[in-house]
């Protein structure tokens, strides 16, 4: 019995050593000191030195701050499949996995600034001796033939969408307009220019800098930016380029106080390139606007 019990201290004080040593909840750590948590594995292909690993991935600092997110523009992330360029480094996380995982990896900061994204110092925002913590999901492993036509397909794919979306802007537009018995006429330019409320204040010109509060939405309601949801109107010189077409001409329209409603159709606003992974190509915009003052 005195023996057990001996046992069962020993294994209890290893525990604990081995918790102590890893600061990293529910993640294990490799020989090289590389931090790691899968959240999904499988038998799918592996990462070759010299192919394409095409990947979603966001990375964060020691305080949860998100540096990049390669998901915001809706695009896959791409880049070489290399050998490690130092013990623990995001290769040797990348090289662990397979088509089809999804994965952390907690690194080093200063040594993937300086040696991996080969900064001449770490940014002044990380703290020394702190680490990232990087998602990955990875998507496919390519030659750089197999990446070309793949970029290909998906350039022919975008335009056949566009094209689509080109020849139905008006009717859906006139959709929109019909069900919202909207009947004021397009001005010459295209844009449907509705006053709310006329303003009391000085008629706005080209040049000046003016402060406006918005919210914008998609024909279909969709809400893709808001100066009123984050509590700060927009400031812009009007009439100079720094917004949308469909902006300078509206505002220009407009007195300080003033609301009025925009409905831009995409040739004054983001046209075929839309806006990230907001605002699809060719896609009329309605805009809620007040002038809140002027400089």
């Amino acid at each position: 019995m005195k023996n057990l019990k001996t046992i069962l201290v020993m294994l209890l004080a290893l525990t604990v050593a081995a918790c102590s040593s890893n600061p990293h909840k529910g993640f294990k750590k490799t020989d090289s000191g590389l931090y790691y948590q899968f959240h999904n594995q499988s038998d799918g292909v592996k990462p070759e030195v010299g192919k394409l690993v095409s990947m979603e991935m966001v990375y964060s600092d020691a305080t949860g701050e998100v540096l990049m997110d390669t998901r915001l523009d809706g695009r896959q992330f791409v880049l070489e499949f290399i050998e490690s360029e130092y013990p623990g480094d995001l290769f040797e996380g990348i090289g662990m996995m397979s088509v089809g995982d999804s994965a952390s990896f907690i690194l080093d900061a200063e040594k993937f600034f300086t040696l991996t994204a080969q900064m001449p110092m770490m940014p002044d925002f990380i703290e020394a001796g702190s680490s990232l913590t990087f998602n990955i999901k990875l998507l496919d492993v390519l030659s750089e033939e197999e990446y070309m036509e793949e970029q290909m397909r998906l350039a022919e794919e975008r335009m056949r969408e566009n094209e689509l979306r080109a020849g139905a802007e008006d009717g859906i537009l006139a959709e929109y307009l019909a069900a919202n018995n909207i009947t004021v006429a397009p001005r010459a330019s295209g844009l449907i220019f509705i006053e709310k409320e006329k303003g009391s204040g000085e008629k706005v010109e080209p040049g000046q800098t003016v402060a406006v509060h918005y919210e914008g939405r998609l024909l279909d309601g969709t809400l893709f930016d808001s100066s009123i949801q984050r509590g700060e109107p927009i400031e812009f010189s009007l009439g100079v380029g720094q917004v949308i077409p469909g902006w300078d001409e509206g505002i220009s329209l407009m007195n300080v106080g003033g609301k009025a409603q925009l409905i831009i159709p995409s040739h004054l606003a983001y046209g075929e390139r839309g806006a990230g992974n907001v605002v699809p190509s060719y896609s009329t915009l309605v805009f809620d606007v007040e002038v809140v003052g002027v400089k």
